[in-house]
């Protein structure tokens, strides 16, 4: 249980709302020791704040960056995950019993060796190596943003979006995501395909990307007539 001492913590009360709030949500999974680890930050959302929509990857690095900053808490690798430990954390309960507690499968930080005073949560951070992997290995689409490519796209694929989304120029339509997820990283998507057939389905909403062309081709027809005028002597 947290100690009603935890008001006066004069470190959470310099820290913003956000980083207070996933401070305090936290709190109850963490083991005996203070620690918990996590994949990546989708998987710290879905565990932790799963209500928190509006929670986006951004707004969760930053808070864990501020109370780690004051340490108020630890970030250190894990293997392929990353774990924390939270500082004051037997400070802060009353009544801890760790001998009817679980012991900690997370090593400490200083048993990591890292130096943890510069461990943030960064873009690279928040992808997961083994969601990747597994990814690639069942043949699931995804974006590849070493090789700023799309992995796993068929020509099958192609060709159902072209059926379905008639309007839309499928290749061009590909190239504007990967851009957008370029200029977003911490909008990475769990459901790449899911992703692209909602992209595509707004573009074919909004008349495609081939009404662009439409317009472009009927300026073109327009300054034609006008020159044909102008030949004959009509403009």
């Amino acid at each position: 249980m947290i100690d009603k001492r935890i008001s006066m913590s004069k470190k959470l009360g310099r820290v913003h709302d956000k980083a207070r709030v996933l401070y305090f949500m936290i709190y109850p999974h963490l083991d005996r020791e203070g620690r918990i680890k996590f994949e990546d930050i989708e998987d710290l959302r879905d565990e932790i704040i799963p209500k928190f929509k509006d929670w986006n990857f951004k707004k969760i690095a930053e808070g864990l960056n501020e109370l780690a900053d004051i340490e108020l808490l630890i970030l250190y690798p894990n293997g392929k995950d990353i774990a924390m430990e939270f500082t004051r954390f037997e400070d802060f309960q009353s009544g801890l019993r760790k001998d009817r507690e679980a012991p900690s499968s997370i090593p400490s930080p200083q048993e990591t060796q890292e130096d943890s005073g510069v461990y943030r949560i960064t873009p690279a951070l928040s992808l997961s190596l083994r969601k990747l992997k597994e990814g690639r290995k069942e043949g699931k689409v995804y974006y590849d943003f070493e090789s700023s490519e799309w992995k796993n796209i068929t020509d099958k694929d192609i060709g159902l979006w072209k059926k379905t989304y008639p309007a839309c120029d499928i290749e061009h339509e590909l190239l504007a995501m990967g851009d957008w997820l370029i200029s977003n990283p911490e909008k990475r998507k769990s459901n790449y395909r899911a992703f692209i057939s909602r992209w595509l389905k707004k573009q074919q909403d909004q008349g495609g990307s081939d009404k662009r062309k439409s317009s472009f081709q009927t300026y073109q027809e327009k300054e034609n007539e006008k020159i044909k005028k102008w030949v004959k002597g009509e403009g």
